[in-house]
């Protein structure tokens, strides 16, 4: 796959062109209306093979699931409190 890039303005853009079609749109509906659209224009590909489409559904799938995986791994990663390390310490020797 091809390196993207993501932005807070591309998310507000998107979800805004989701709004202006339904209003009364939630993040759910916001979701239905991107897979719908990848679906959609991945079954607009005539001269695609059958097997082709199914092949790249499966990598946009995996895809979406490893940035998603991603994304809540480093919010884990942020929320979690910075290692703290404690003891005694006694100089060698005596």
């Amino acid at each position: 796959m091809a390196d993207i890039q993501l932005s807070s303005q591309l998310f507000e853009d998107i979800q805004q062109a989701v709004l202006r079609q339904q209003p009364d749109a939630d993040q759910g509906l916001i979701l239905q209306y991107l897979a719908a659209v990848m679906g959609y224009m991945l079954g607009s590909q005539r001269g695609m093979a059958a097997a082709d489409r199914n092949a790249l559904m499966d990598d946009l799938c995996a895809f979406a699931r490893h940035v998603s995986d991603d994304l809540t791994q480093r919010e884990q990663e942020a929320s979690r409190p910075p290692a703290q390390s404690f003891g005694y310490w006694n100089p060698p020797g005596d």
